[in-house]
């Protein structure tokens, strides 16, 4: 797996800023800085957790979010966990997250994947569409019209639309070139389930399929692309879907990405709070919200 510093993949994230959805206006009362998520919850019906960077980074779980989970079940509050990461589907998250210390029902984990089936509808069930990632067969399996794709270049030429389900596996630049020549000679429909620019991930900060869906937008701007995960409107309507009669001012969404959690969730009429224990861990918080002008609802060192 590849690794990038921050200041570079922030400057991807400021550059997608026409592609990302709007800045929503800031909270009327500007943001307020609490002990964690404890201070704020009993405020709400649904708490709405990221995973990485804010519950793990792909190894254990943070002590501290473990101990937040646990009074979260305790008072009975109503949790879901949403999440950029698809490289496994939403049921086998919860699976992982449970055996990390956070029990979790499949209903209650959301991702980018779990579009896909309401998406594809307007696709053609996906035929002839190569699933690129990790892990393609339980897609292709899903979706019997896909296929699980590869990177010589006669197998991407033949496929008329491509589903990005992750880039674990992208270990130098190859990848990304031979997929903007395909859709150089011949544009075809781009699904990217993880529009996540990069990822907290074990102490370091992952190459995500945003980083290289963003250039690829950038460098073809007429690209049929579609993100399913955060920032965009569609997983938020999900989370209501799946939690009928709650108000959407009265679900806190908990992340560690500006771009993503904090503006996902107030462009969806959703409270944010953002925590600085991932993502912006080295970070001057304050100076990078006003670089991006977004601006959370609450802000917590951690959960």
């Amino acid at each position: 797996m590849l690794f990038l510093d921050f200041d570079e993949a922030w400057r991807v994230y400021l550059g997608a800023g026409r592609r990302l959805p709007p800045v929503p206006p800031p909270p009327e009362k500007g943001t307020r800085r609490v002990s964690g998520l404890l201070e704020v919850a009993d405020d709400f019906d649904l708490i709405v957790l990221d995973a990485y960077g804010v519950l793990h980074e792909g190894a254990g779980a943070h002590d501290f979010a473990l101990e937040a989970f646990s009074a979260l079940r305790e008072r009975g509050q109503k949790v879901c966990v949403l999440t950029n990461s698809v490289t496994h589907a939403p049921e086998e998250v919860a699976k992982r997250l449970t055996a990390m210390g956070f029990p979790i029902g499949e209903r209650e984990v959301i991702s980018g994947r779990s579009l896909l089936p309401w998406f594809l509808r307007f696709h053609k069930g996906g035929q002839g569409y190569a699933v690129l990632g990790y892990h393609p067969d339980a897609v292709v399996e899903a979706f019997p019209g896909t296929r699980v794709g590869s990177f010589d270049p006669a197998d991407l030429d033949s496929a008329t639309g491509f589903i990005l389900v992750d880039t674990n596996m992208w270990a130098d630049g190859t990848p990304e070139e031979l997929l903007f020549e395909s859709l150089t000679a011949n544009p075809r429909p781009l699904i990217v389930c993880n529009p996540d620019v990069t990822c907290p991930y074990q102490g370091a900060l992952s190459y995500e399929p945003g980083f290289f869906a963003f250039r690829l937008a950038e460098a073809l701007p007429k690209l049929d692309i579609t993100f399913l995960g955060k920032p965009y409107p569609a997983i938020y309507d999900l989370v209501t879907k799946r939690f009928k009669g709650i108000p959407r001012d009265r679900i806190l969404a908990v992340g560690d990405s500006p771009h993503t959690d904090v503006l996902g969730a107030q462009g969806a009429g959703m409270k944010a709070l953002l925590v600085e224990s991932g993502l912006l861990r080295t970070q001057v918080s304050g100076q990078r919200l006003t670089e991006c002008g977004i601006e959370p609802d609450f802000i917590a060192e951690t959960i």
